[in-house]
């Protein structure tokens, strides 16, 4: 596989701090690296255009709720760990369910 040379991670690195400090929409700024990130390591990025086009020709996604619709019941685990249920949440009124990758990350 290939490597990203550290002269073009740094520039990445550098990328990453000017898009995460840009103004603009969430959806601008990760446009906004990914671009960066095709011109500084196309392996990866070809890489990844591969396995969105076999998540989308398989349906993923077609089966999750769209916005504003019923989610069906599930258990998630909270920020600390602890399981919580759909029902125990929307108990004490509307709930919203946010995922983020973690604390580490920025956009989340």
């Amino acid at each position: 596989m290939a490597q990203l040379s550290s002269a073009n991670a740094e520039r990445l690195r550098h990328e990453f701090q000017r898009c995460r400090d840009m103004e603009g929409t969430l959806g601008e700024r990760l446009q906004t690296y990914a671009a960066a990130g095709r011109d500084f390591f196309p392996a990866y990025s070809e890489a990844v255009d591969r396995l969105v086009a076999r998540v989308r020709e398989n349906g993923g996604g077609e089966d999750a709720p769209r916005p504003g619709e019923t989610m069906p019941p599930f258990m998630l685990p909270d920020e600390t760990g602890r399981l919580l249920s759909l029902q125990s949440l929307i108990s004490q009124g509307p709930a919203v369910v946010m995922f983020y990758r973690g604390h580490w990350c920025p956009y989340c």
